[in-house]
This record gives structure tokens, C-alpha cells and sequence, in this order.
């Protein structure tokens, strides 16, 4: 629409409404401001923990418990479940502040023209149709349609991505428009960079891009797929435990055996089939995991996403600040000759290079392009925060690095004064200076676009000096302007020339005749450390996508120096003529994605996840925060970051560095491991109880092992060596392995093989030292002590061989995980402890052991680790 027509829509003109029309519209349309949400209550976060499948069945442990008379072991269980739910509690407590830090980002206050007046509003008070003037420093209250505008910047790379302050007019535009090249409107949560303008306020609170974004970041998370696993496991152990159980109450009762008894084998073999100390291992090996990561700068907000990252198969990520610095960089220079500018960021570090030699500050030609730089410029580099930062435009920023690069900033600046500038504007397209030089008297310098700047010339340099500028010197020029766009460079022309105080200083004689000195090229460079980092994920089988609102060459350009992707570049224009459908045929080809909206970003993230993907998504702008909550794990980065970024996220790396993923991601590799190695141990040791249990009575004999003695192996004996296998260091190749599948069970089927065959040796080492000693001694209490100490001690073995599921044990470095041994230690002195002191012997009914009984269990336990040994051979063969 003409202004004049967004001024009818709304019932407007340029004086604004009336507070009458206000406070009716106020009413319509609701205070300008984002939705609040209501937030959980710490109690009810803390009371969540308690639905999880696992801890229910622990819960149910403990009543088991309690029937059966042990009450200290139903109390050791009960603490277990405590004790998850803080952990759980205190990792989650500040999870859901999204869309407060959302609301915090809208300005407090507003100028408004309201009764032909300006005058000075909450900003929670605008309506549509009002009139609001914006200058450098606001941050924008509302989405606005610009009606006049001077010399209008704005920030918008939160919003949109685009890294380069967005140009703002007044003129209409097609209809069909990305968000961030709609240059005639002002979006809320954007800032002022430059200029001024008057906008017509179009959509307040949830009506504005912002508010649409809030909307995005409704939707539920996705529980974390190690939580669904784990369920899945705990009601798989769960029903096997009430069929085996019924089946043994049911049998025991048919012999004529008494109710009581009957149900005390039960009750026993329920207990037997518990992992109790399962879901408390699983949470230490995540704890510990951010721990660790926290180390390496990543924090990690929510426990189960340690796992989730470790199994992550796409990196989707923003490109400004993330594979990028985030801030723009002269890199190269064009003159008769080219030449390369080597650093990175504002850090004034770096060198000119062409041809492969340095080149020395003082050649004419980069002299000349540096001083021009200098002198058009209205921008500063300052130290801050122990780096170097730039208060001004960016673009002027890089210009005044480089010159800081060649130690000649602060000569240029010293040596002269400015005189006139007439500065840059949308339909200028350039800005020119007149400076008092030392020396050299009054010089003329210009920046602008290339074809603006070289309309103004009339020479050009060369190795011998100034020439007559002729069509084909133009031609060649834009030629190498466009080359330069091509590669995703911002292009720069230079020119100057001297005049003397008595020369007119009209604009049109200040601007005409000047000297064409060469063109700059700027972009924001990738990051040193990321081409390492992609190439790495490359190896672990993890594909980097990058989605930005920057511009197709740019994106292309950075994927194609990062080595993402292939090329081709889909656009956000394009995504919205494709349907869901093409999306998900599409989305494993492209994996460079530009000009895209929040609303794209989400799309890509779902599309990837409907092709059984588990996608991280890092990200720092507002135009993030949907698509990291859409993600199975969202990265924020912790420096450039939004506050919504952050709280929207599951992690946030504290040092921006793209490595960090990386490294987490080794270690949430290194965590699942020890999970699956916890798991599998901690199910070995429990169908062996439920399987030696079940025989004994199907065989016709007493129950070889008591309620509280399978307790005390579960909860205690159990435990120490599994917090030892949670953490066990991580192996040289984990990163050179491809990503689990992510549909795959927990456990796995070849885990499952391998867990069920220790199982085997387990039962067959513990009942049959049962049978054989129940046979020579008629002491049934003595019996059940052989086999308490021998299912013990079975369990230290297979905590050991269990180190790794894939090395043997014989190869390990056997001091290599201290943690484990000292846990073994703790289980073997607890096992000796109800043996031989007298009141526990009392309490679990045992008796001390013989020398030759030792023997026997001690010799029996080598089965189990070669048991092991074969399985992980097994094992080996069927991945």
C-alpha cells in the first residue's frame, strides 16, 4: 500500500489519532505488550518428578518393601527417589522464562503523536494507527509502516539474521517479500542504529512479528528420547516382573504351600526384578555430564538432553555470531593489483598480502584506500571487555580496523581535521568528506557504491600513476565489483582528490573529477575454529546445516568456505511455495538455507525431524528462540545471545565457540555409553535374580535368596560399582563412530543379547553353587548365604568386565577408572559386612562361610568374566 492508503486502513493521518480513539482501540485490542504465561510453581516442578515411569516402579519397590517387613530398605529406596527428584528439580527449575525475557525486550516508553502533539507514552499504551517518531538509540515499540524517513538504519539481526544494519524507506514494495527486505517497516524489539523516522504503528502486542514469534514458542517440547527409553524399559521390567510373579505365587500355591509363604516368594521375586538403582544411575551419569560440560562452556539446562545431544544427527545453525563473529571484516582490497586482508573480527591483528608477499602500509595504492577509509568515516574502535570493539557502523568499522591493522589510525586521524561532509543516504548512495590534511592540504574522500562512486570520476590509478578513467577501466571495475558480490563480499568504492581553499565547495564541484582508488570488500568471516569443528561432526557422521537471513551469495559463500553443503541454496521465499511434504523429500539434499523467518527455521526443524532426525539447533537472536524450542536440543550462545534465546534453550555455550558443540557433543556420547553400560549391568544382575529365583521354585526348592538380601544387593552392593561405570572415561574412536540410530531401544537388541547371556552365567553360577551346597549341608541359612555372597560377588565381576561393551577387559588399563574401583571395594566390604557382623547377620539371616565355600565362589565368578568376553565378541558381530 501508498502511505496515504495505510492511513485510511487505519483511520490515521500524519497528526496521529485522538486520545479518545486511543483509549477505544486500547480497549479492541489489548495493552501492547507480549502474552504472559502462567509458570509452575516450584512445588508442582518438584512434584513432576515424581510421575516418571521409573520412579514409580521404585516407589513400588518400597511398598514391596514395607509388606514384607523391610522397612530400613524401603526407607534406602524412598531416599533414591528423593534424591533423583532434586537433582531432576534444581536442573529444571528455571526452565520455562522464555516469554518473560520475549516481554522484557519491548520498549517501556514510546514518542507519539496523539492530538496533532508529540508526547511521551508507555509503550504498553499504543494501539494501531498511531503516529510514533523513532531516532539512533530506540529501540522500535511496534510494528510500523514508515511514513517519512531520514537517513533511517536499523538493527535488526535478532529479528531477521541479517547481520548488516537494514536501510529503511518510505516507498512502496511487492507484495510477496521476505521479512527482512520489507525495508518500509519498523518491527518491535528492533533498534535505531542511524537517522530518524514517523511510522504508522500497525500490529501491537501479539499482532507484531514479535508476537508471532511468542506464539511459535507455545508449542510442547518434545520429551527427551532417553526419557521415552526409559520408560519404555521401566514398564517392559515392570510386566515381566507381575506375569514371572504371578506365575511363581501361582505355582507355589498349587503345591499346597501357605498364602503367606506363597506371597513372600512373590513378593521376593518382584523385589529380585527391580533395578533400583537404575534411574539414580542414569541421572548421576547426566549430572556429572554437565559438570563436565560445564567445564568446556557448556551449560546444560536440562539433564536429558546431556543424552540427547550425544545422539544428535543434524547441527541446523544460525551463521551470524554462531559459524561467524559476528562482526564484518575487511578482506580484501582491490586497486591495479588485489590484495588479501588477512584477521578476523575487529581485533586489529592482521596483514595485506598480494601475490603472496606482504605489503608494507606505505605503498601508494593501500595507503591511499586506507586514508580514504579513515577520512569517510564516522565510526571507532575501542578496547572493551579485554577485546576490541566498534562504536559506529559496522561497515565504517571494518574500514577503520584495517587502518588500525597497518598501525596508521591514529597517524591519519592526528593528521587531519574535517571540514565538510555531506553523508550517505539512500539516494546519494555515497558519503563525502573534505579534511584538512598535514601536508597534503584539502582532500576530497568518497565511499559509496561502486557505480555511484565511479560516476564521479574521471581518472583512475595506476602502477605509474593516475590515467584518464576510460569505458572499458569502468567496465572492468564492475566487473570486479560484481566478482566480489559473487563471493559474498559487501562492496566498496573509493575515490578522492586533492582541491585547494580557494575551490567552490558546492556539492557538485566537491564531488566531481575525483580519482578512482579501488574497492574494498567486507563480509562477516567465519569463525577460526569452525571449518575444524564441521569437520570433526563430519567424521562423527553429524551433518551441519546452516539457516541465516542473510542473503543467498553470502550464505553460499560461507557454506561453500565452511564446506557445508553442496551448493545449492534453498530460499526462504521458496520455502513458502513448498508444501510439507516437498519440505521432507528436499530437506536431506539442501543444507544451506537463506533469508529465512522464524517461521522457516521451525519448518526446516520439523521437516528434519520427520525424516527421524535428532537435530540440535544453536542460534543467538530472537528469530531463534521458536526453533530451538521446536529442536530435540536447543544451543543458545551464551556472549551475542538474547535473553529469550537462552531460557528457550536446552544449552548455552557460554563462549560462542561452534567447537563447544562439538566437545559436548563427544561427551553426551561418553554419558549415553555409560548409561547403556549402567544399564546393562544393573539388568544383568536383576533377570539373574528373577531367573535364579524363578528355577529354584520351579525345581522344586526352597527360595534361594530372602526379600531383604536381594535389597541389599540391589540398593547397596549394586550401586557403588554402577556410579563407577557412569563414569568411565571416554574411548579415542567415540567420535569416529556414526550416530546411534534413533529409534533404537534401550536396551538394544545386540545389548540385550549380551546383557541376557551375563544374565545366564550369573544364574547358572548362583543357583547352581545353591543346589550343590544346599545338598552337603543341610543348613538352608548357610545355603542362601553362598549364594548372597557368590550373586555379589558375580556383580563385582560384571561391573568390571563391563567397562566397555566392546574392548576386552584383559586390554583395558585396569587403573583406568579409579571411581570403579573404589565402588567395587565399597561392594565387596558390604557384601563381607551382612556376612560377618553379628547383628546384620541377624537382620539377613547368614552365616560366616568356609574356606572351601570361598573357594568355590570365588573360582564360579571367573565364568562371568569369560562369559563377558565371549558376549562382546557376539556383540562386535551383530552391530
Amino acid at each position: 500500500m501508498t502511505t496515504d492508503e495505510v492511513l485510511s486502513k487505519l483511520d490515521s493521518d500524519q497528526k496521529g489519532i485522538s486520545s479518545m480513539q486511543a483509549k477505544e482501540r486500547l480497549s479492541q485490542h489489548g495493552p501492547n505488550q507480549l502474552e504472559s504465561t502462567t509458570k509452575p510453581s516450584p512445588l508442582k516442578i518438584f512434584i513432576g518428578k515424581f510421575k516418571d515411569y521409573m520412579v514409580l516402579v521404585l516407589i513400588f519397590a518400597a511398598i514391596i518393601s514395607f509388606i514384607a517387613g523391610e522397612t530400613t530398605n524401603a526407607y534406602v529406596i524412598l531416599g533414591i527417589v528423593v534424591l533423583v527428584a532434586i537433582i531432576g528439580f534444581v536442573q529444571e527449575y528455571k526452565a520455562e522464562k522464555a516469554m518473560e525475557a520475549l516481554r522484557e525486550m519491548v520498549a517501556p516508553e514510546a514518542d507519539v503523536i496523539r492530538d496533532g502533539q508529540m508526547s511521551t507514552i508507555p509503550a504498553a499504551d499504543l494501539v494501531p494507527g498511531d503516529v510514533v517518531f523513532l531516532e539512533a538509540g530506540d529501540k522500535v515499540p511496534a510494528d510500523g509502516r514508515i511514513l517519512e524517513v531520514t537517513s533511517l538504519q536499523v538493527i535488526e539481526s535478532s529479528l531477521t539474521g541479517e547481520s548488516m544494519p537494514v536501510e529503511k524507506l518510505a516507498q512502496t514494495l511487492p507484495e510477496d517479500i521476505a521479512l527482512a527486505d520489507r525495508k518500509n517497516m519498523v518491527f518491535m524489539g528492533t533498534i535505531i542504529s542511524q537517522g530518524n523516522c514517523r511510522a504508522i504503528v500497525t500490529a501491537t502486542g501479539l499482532g507484531t512479528e514479535l508476537g508471532r514469534i511468542s506464539g511459535l514458542m507455545k508449542q510442547e517440547q518434545a520429551e527427551p528420547p532417553l526419557k521415552i527409553k526409559l520408560q519404555q524399559l521401566a514398564k517392559r521390567q515392570a510386566l515381566l516382573v507381575m506375569v514371572i510373579s504371578a506365575i511363581v505365587f501361582i505355582l507355589m500355591f498349587s503345591r499346597g504351600l501357605p498364602v503367606i509363604d506363597a506371597l513372600i516368594a512373590s513378593i521376593a521375586l518382584a523385589v529380585a526384578g527391580i533395578p533400583e538403582a537404575l534411574p539414580f544411575i542414569v541421572t548421576l551419569a547426566l549430572a556429572f555430564g554437565t559438570q563436565a560440560m560445564a567445564k568446556k562452556n557448556a551449560i546444560i539446562r536440562r539433564l536429558p538432553e546431556v543424552e540427547t545431544l550425544g545422539s544428535t544427527t543434524v547441527i541446523c545453525t544460525d551463521k551470524t555470531g554462531t559459524l561467524t563473529t559476528g562482526e564484518m571484516t575487511l578482506r580484501e582490497i582491490r586497486t591495479y593489483r588485489k590484495i588479501e586482508v588477512t584477521g578476523a573480527g575487529y581485533d586489529p591483528s592482521g596483514q595485506f598480502i598480494s601475490q603472496g608477499a606482504k605489503l608494507e602500509p606505505t605503498e601508494e595504492d593501500l595507503a591511499r584506500i586506507l586514508k580514504i577509509g579513515v577520512h569517510a568515516n564516522n565510526s571507532a574502535i575501542e578496547r572493551a571487555n579485554g577485546g576490541w570493539r566498534v562504536v559506529g557502523d559496522p561497515t565504517e568499522g571494518a574500514l577503520i580496523v584495517a587502518a588500525k591493522k597497518a598501525g596508521i589510525l591514529d597517524k591519519i586521524k592526528d593528521s587531519s581535521s574535517r571540514f565538510i561532509e555531506y553523508p550517505f543516504d539512500s539516494e546519494r548512495m555515497r558519503m563525502t568528506t573534505v579534511d584538512e590534511v598535514h601536508k597534503e592540504g584539502y582532500i576530497v574522500s568518497m565511499k559509496g557504491a561502486p557505480e555511484v562512486v565511479l560516476s564521479h570520476c574521471t581518472k583512475t590509478t595506476t602502477p605509474n600513476g593516475t590515467k584518464t578513467l576510460t569505458e572499458e577501466d569502468r567496465r572492468s571495475i564492475l566487473a570486479d565489483a560484481d566478482d566480489m558480490a559473487e563471493n559474498a563480499l559487501r562492496v566498496l568504492a573509493l575515490a578522492w582528490k586533492p582541491i585547494s581553499n580557494n575551490d567552490p565547495v558546492e556539492v557538485d564541484c566537491i564531488e566531481s573529477g575525483l580519482i578512482f582508488a579501488g574497492l574494498t570488500g567486507m563480509m562477516d568471516p567465519p569463525r577460526k575454529e569452525v571449518p575444524e569443528a564441521i569437520r570433526v561432526s563430519k567424521m562423527a557422521g553429524i551433518r551441519t546445516v546452516m539457516i541465516t537471513g542473510d542473503h543467498r551469495l553470502t550464505a553460499r559463500a560461507i557454506g561453500k568456505e565452511l564446506g557445508i553443503g553442496n551448493g545449492e541454496v534453498i530460499e526462504g521465499v521458496q520455502l513458502d511455495r513448498m508444501s510439507s511434504e516437498d519440505l521432507r523429500e528436499h530437506i536431506d539434499d539442501v543444507s544451506v538455507f537463506a533469508r529465512v523467518t522464524a517461521e522457516h527455521k521451525v519448518r526446516i526443524v520439523e521437516a528434519l525431524k520427520a525424516r527421524g532426525h535428532i537435530v540440535a539447533m544453536t542460534g543467538d537472536g530472537v528469530n531463534d528462540a521458536p526453533a530451538l524450542t521446536a529442536a530435540d536440543i536447543g544451543v543458545a550462545m551464551g556472549r551475542t545471545g538474547t535473553e529469550v534465546t537462552k531460557e528457550a534453550s536446552d544449552m548455552v555455550i557460554a563462549d560462542d565457540n561452534f567447537a563447544t558443540i562439538v566437545s559436548a557433543i563427544e561427551e553426551g556420547r561418553r554419558i549415553f555409553d555409560n548409561i547403556r553400560k549402567g544399564t546393562s549391568y544393573l539388568l544383568s544382575v536383576s533377570f539373574a535374580e528373577l531367573a535364579t529365583i524363578f528355577f529354584a521354585v520351579a525345581l522344586g526348592f526352597p527360595l534361594p535368596l530372602l526379600a531383604a538380601q536381594i535389597l541389599w544387593i540391589n540398593v547397596v552392593a549394586e550401586e557403588f560399582p554402577a556410579i563407577g561405570l557412569a563414569l568411565e572415561p571416554s574411548h579415542s574412536d567415540i567420535m569416529k563412530r556414526k550416530p546411534r540410530d534413533p529409534k533404537e531401544s534401550m536396551p538394544s537388541r545386540p545389548l540385550m543379547i549380551y546383557t541376557l547371556g551375563i544374565a545366564a552365567a550369573i544364574v547358572a553360577g548362583t543357583l547352581g553353587m545353591y543346589i550343590i551346597t544346599l545338598q552337603s549341608n543341610p543348613d538352608l541359612s548357610y545355603a542362601r548365604t553362598v549364594a548372597f555372597v557368590g550373586l555379589g560377588f558375580f556383580t563385582v565381576y560384571n561391573a568390571y568386565s563391563s567397562r566397555s561393551l566392546q574392548e576386552s577387559v584383559f586390554r583395558m588399563n585396569p587403573l583406568g577408572n579409579k571411581t570403579l574401583l573404589m565402588g567395587i571395594a565399597a561392594s565387596i566390604l558390604a557384601i563381607l559386612a551382612v556376612v560377618y557382623i553379628p547383628f546384620m547377620q541377624f537382620i539377613f539371616e547368614t552365616r560366616p562361610l568356609s574356606s572351601e565355600s570361598w573357594i568355590l565362589i570365588l573360582t564360579t565368578g571367573l565364568v562371568v568374566v569369560l562369559a563377558a568376553e565371549v558376549m562382546k565378541k557376539i556383540l562386535s558381530g551383530l552391530r
